[in-house]
């Protein structure tokens, strides 16, 4: 499969731009969806860079881009290597990025925060800076999200006209921190459902976010079908809404991945199983795996990539009956 979508400047700039698919408030948007789209945008977007002769508002579209794959992997915690990721050797990748944050005030702010901290009382973490407000929460009672100066998430909570009150806990992610005011909310609205709904999310979030941390990892100790078994099984044992939709999402994307690698080895899925020794061989969860992976490229890749990889799933069988001898 092809590894640009083959659309045109024109075509990026007026559909690529990050603000147009990222919502970085919103942690119930999928991880997977938001990563996989920008990812893939910006080698697109690179590679028509790269090609020739180009406007240089596509080049400032390149760089913004990469700045937000730099500030996506400080927001949900994962691993990124540029050069791993997009092809694009690190030293130059961070060129793209410096002359992004040169150009956008907010976004220069929060880059020096998590590098040199200038601006900052360097490892301070009563100096926060503010990321945004809680567009869900009444007039009487708003959440604020920051970042401190030893680079962890904050949240402050404060009605109109009051100074907002900073809770003392830090997060390593965005999604902990979202997670951790939506219960404190809940409880000054003595909401006891919602209270232990966002504190039961929050410890499932922890098992979701080790998944997210290793997304762009393309080998490990354990075989993809191993590795779909523990995840569903953490699927399994969720109870939030929220936990469920998050652990279902790196389900999917499991399943996905082992379908793909089932159809460059040119494989059944069924013939993944067996090789794994780890799940009875059946028609039903064969054709689970698949439908899973078929979910995972509806919600969570760039609908310009969709037509091929839909393409790729047809040609993978699920499983082959066996014949009587």
């Amino acid at each position: 499969m092809s590894e640009t979508t083959g659309c045109t400047a024109d075509w990026h700039l007026e559909h690529s731009a990050p603000a147009r698919f990222l919502r970085y408030l919103d942690p119930c948007r999928p991880f997977a969806r938001q990563i996989n789209m920008l990812a893939g945008r910006f080698r697109d977007v690179q590679a028509l860079c790269s090609a020739g002769t180009h406007p240089p508002e596509l080049t400032r579209l390149r760089n913004a881009l990469a700045f937000h794959l730099v500030k996506m992997s400080r927001w949900w915690r994962f691993d990124f290597c540029p050069r791993g990721v997009t092809g694009v050797r690190n030293p130059l990748f961070l060129t793209y990025v410096k002359a992004h944050a040169e150009r956008v005030v907010e976004d220069e702010a929060l880059f020096d925060l998590f590098t040199m901290q200038r601006h900052m009382h360097a490892g301070d973490g009563g100096h926060i800076l503010v990321l945004g407000r809680d567009g869900a929460t009444t007039p009487a009672l708003s959440i604020l999200y920051g970042v401190d100066g030893q680079r962890n998430f904050r949240f402050a909570t404060g009605s109109h006209g009051v100074e907002p009150l900073w809770n003392g806990q830090a997060y390593p992610d965005f999604a902990s921190a979202w997670l951790a005011a939506q219960a404190v909310h809940a409880l000054i609205r003595d909401d006891s459902t919602g209270l232990h709904e966002y504190e039961t999310a929050n410890r499932e979030h922890l098992w979701a976010r080790a998944w997210h941390q290793q997304h762009f990892h393309r080998s490990g100790q354990l075989p993809l079908i191993r590795l779909y078994a523990q995840a569903h099984t953490q699927l399994q044992n969720c109870q939030s809404a929220f936990g469920k939709a998050e652990m279902k999402t790196v389900v999917d994307r499991l399943a996905f991945e082992i379908t793909r690698a089932a159809y460059h080895r040119h494989m059944t899925v069924a013939d993944m199983i067996e090789e794994s020794d780890m799940l009875a061989i059946n028609l039903r969860s064969a054709n689970m795996i698949k439908q899973r992976a078929r979910a995972y490229v509806a919600t969570c890749m760039d609908p310009v990539t969709r037509p091929e990889l839909d393409i790729l799933l047809d040609r993978v069988v699920s499983y082959i009956p066996r014949r009587c001898p």
